[in-house]
């Protein structure tokens, strides 16, 4: 290992376990600890793996899984409604054999045998052959696999599931939460209305975000004002023969000589993300087509652009007495020259999934109008008690709704693991060399585990809900929205809940329309159009 990656570990970051236990619940999970979960009964003999249910083949998975590359992992690509179907049909264990894929699959469908997989520590992030990002990643010379870049992003993970370290970042992360609701306010067309560029404002937030997470600085995603579109700009609108065209936002109409660096990181982070260059498909697999070309090309402009935003935050850092936010890049300031792929990959990874758990928690929201009047009324009380010298009161109610949120529409179905040597899980012996995919998405609203849980509540949460409906009922397990390896899972409930307080203290949100669709293009989302109406709160 590095030089810089020893220091790194042993000097400046305190080590910290990251087994999954029965006594000591992750911040990583948004469901609380069971408080009596029985332990499973030791099995005598192993069943073989070729009895474990399942079909022989599923034409999307001919590529072995699509998956979309995370930092430290990769998460499963298809979509809820097939994972689901697949459990019901075969149980809590189902195996895909080999077929016309590299190696099989296994999906596990109950959080108890999850454990028994997280617990064998024989298992690793899958390492595939060819991507457009591996290959990018393999010419600028940053090595994307390994136990040196694996040990990096686990002791990431661990600061920023440090309660005291993510105290550093409320100010900051509350200015930027004003920023966005302002622009949300300035998108508002006839009869309040969102315009179709919300998406787009949703991203610069998301981006804005973690770029002041990792670098301590803001990127100016926010700056300036909202794109108003008028009968010469508006997007016209699609009908059914137009379905393959994928939407573009307003900047990737610009020319880019006139976008700012902040403007250009939003475009090429939404035509990433939009294009589907991360996940692994018949068109990034193939390195001649022309979309392995324009992937590299994306790619190569996105980490030109974390560069630039790299040096103009290591210029401003004060080692010696840095910033309450610039304490994570002070800490990641030993690693020197690795600094840059690890922010590109945050930037690059992180975006699109906090965007869309943003989206589909105002989207819940939109639809619950005595929750929102609940949360108001908790900020306005908050407010008050600050007011007459009690202090900054916390704002639980908040914080169950980004919860809630995220447990009713994770951004993926999934986690995907490979073990490295033969495991039991159920009691049938998994050989060496199988993809499991650990199926959260489909745990975090299971009847089993969840009262009503396809309910949006997020009151289960709260100290005062009702038993029945308590998370603490469920499996410490069942939800997971990132796995138990990505290192923004700390980070992702504390943002979403910021950004629900600024929208929810000036706003009512309501949705004029028909029920919204949940698609899954590289992350789980909630599908365009949007029927946002946003109402003034007084």
């Amino acid at each position: 290992m590095a030089k810089a990656t020893v220091l790194f570990r042993q000097c400046i970051i305190p080590r910290q376990s990251r087994s999954v236990s029965t006594t000591s619940p992750r911040r990583t999970s948004t469901s609380p600890q069971r408080r009596s979960a029985a332990a499973p009964s030791p099995a005598t003999s192993l069943k073989p793996f070729s009895e474990i249910p399942g079909p022989l083949a599923l034409p999307m998975l001919r590529h072995s899984a699509h998956v979309l590359p995370r930092i430290g992992n990769f998460h499963h690509t298809v979509g809820l409604g097939l994972l689901e179907g697949l459990q019901s049909r075969y149980g809590d264990l189902v195996r895909l054999a080999k077929a016309s894929r590299t190696r099989p699959v296994l999906y596990v469908f109950h959080p108890e045998l999850m454990r028994e997989v997280y617990e064998s520590c024989s298992t690793e992030p899958p390492h595939w052959t060819r991507s457009p990002l591996k290959t990018h990643r393999a010419s600028t010379g940053c090595p994307y696999h390994g136990d040196e870049t694996n040990a990096i992003w686990a002791s990431i993970g661990a600061l920023l599931e440090d309660p005291a370290l993510m105290k550093n970042f409320e100010k900051a992360f509350d200015v930027i939460a004003v920023d966005a609701t302002r622009r949300f306010g300035e998108l508002r067309k006839a009869e309040n209305a969102l315009n179709e560029e919300l998406e787009t404002e949703v991203c610069r937030w998301a981006l804005e975000t973690l770029g002041m997470a990792v670098l301590g600085t803001r990127l100016g995603c926010l700056d300036g004002p909202a794109h108003v579109p008028t009968s010469e700009n508006r997007k016209p609108e699609k009908t059914s023969m137009d379905d393959e065209i994928p939407d573009l936002c307003s900047l990737s109409k610009r020319c880019p000589d006139g976008l700012t660096p902040a403007e250009a990181l939003v475009r090429c982070t939404r035509e990433i993300s939009d294009a589907g260059y991360l996940v692994r498909s018949e068109h990034t697999l193939k390195t001649e087509s022309k979309t392995f070309n324009n992937a590299l090309m994306a790619l190569d402009k996105h980490y030109s652009l974390t560069e630039r935003f790299l040096l103009q935050a290591m210029s401003e850092l004060n080692t010696t007495d840095p910033k309450p936010e610039q304490v994570l890049l002070n800490k990641l300031a030993p690693l020197k020259q690795r600094i840059l792929p690890l922010v590109a990959d945050v930037l690059l990874a992180g975006v699109n999934p906090l965007a869309q758990s943003a989206l589909a928690m105002l989207y819940h929201l939109s639809l619950n109008p005595a929750r929102q009047q609940r949360a108001h009324d908790e900020i306005c009380w908050s407010a008050a008690s600050h007011a007459a010298g009690a202090g900054v009161q916390e704002l639980p109610y908040l914080a169950a709704c980004a919860r809630e949120a995220m447990r009713l529409h994770p951004a993926t179905g999934g986690v995907v693991r490979r073990s490295t040597e033969a495991i039991s899980v159920g009691g049938y012996e998994v050989p060496a060399g199988v993809d499991i995919v650990l199926a959260h998405g489909v745990t975090s609203k299971s009847e089993k585990q969840w009262g009503r849980a396809n309910a949006f509540i997020p009151e289960r949460w709260c100290s005062e809900g009702w038993e029945p409906l308590r998370a603490s009922r469920a499996h410490p397990l069942a939800s997971l929205p990132f796995g138990t390896r990505c290192p923004a899972s700390g980070l992702a409930g504390h943002v979403l809940a910021s950004l629900a307080t600024r929208v929810m203290e000036r706003y009512r949100l309501e949705w004029h329309g028909p029920a919204a669709n949940m698609v899954t293009t590289g992350v789980n989302k909630v599908q365009a159009p949007y029927y946002f109406v946003l109402q003034d709160a007084h």
